[in-house]
């Protein structure tokens, strides 16, 4: 369980999401957390789920701050999008996806790889890896 401390910070982000703004930077500035990503954490959390329910939250769930295309390549975030949920339909094992995806779009396979821990890619495909 969670200390009481960092469930009020959930429920106060939660609401920030609700009543002000969907983007994660902004939320991790108005509750000074260091880190971004603890802001993703949180929003999968049941506690966030349970505060969006309260306020009668209907709209969508996910953050606004998604990226647009990797600059390195010019690739955009959803041809990446689309190039990782083909290797899921291929049946490419999960060590490889991001790999073949990566390939496919000119974007590096970290990137990839980060992306699809960070949104969620795999599990919105419906495959538990």
């Amino acid at each position: 369980m969670a200390q009481v401390k960092t469930i009020a910070k959930i429920h106060a982000a939660a609401t920030y999401f609700v009543f002000v703004s969907r983007d994660p930077k902004q939320i991790a500035k108005a509750l000074n957390v260091k880190n971004v990503r603890t802001v993703h954490r949180w929003a999968e959390t049941q506690e966030w789920q349970e505060v969006l329910e309260v306020c009668g939250y209907e709209g969508d769930r996910a953050f606004e701050n998604l990226p647009v295309s990797h600059p390195e390549s010019g690739a955009s975030f959803e041809d990446a999008h689309q190039a990782y949920l083909k290797t899921i339909a291929d049946g490419v094992p999960e060590h490889r996806r991001a790999a073949f995806a990566g390939e496919a779009v000119g974007i590096p396979a970290r990137k990839i790889r980060d992306w699809a821990r960070r949104y969620g890619w795999r599990e919105a495909a419906g495959k538990r890896n």
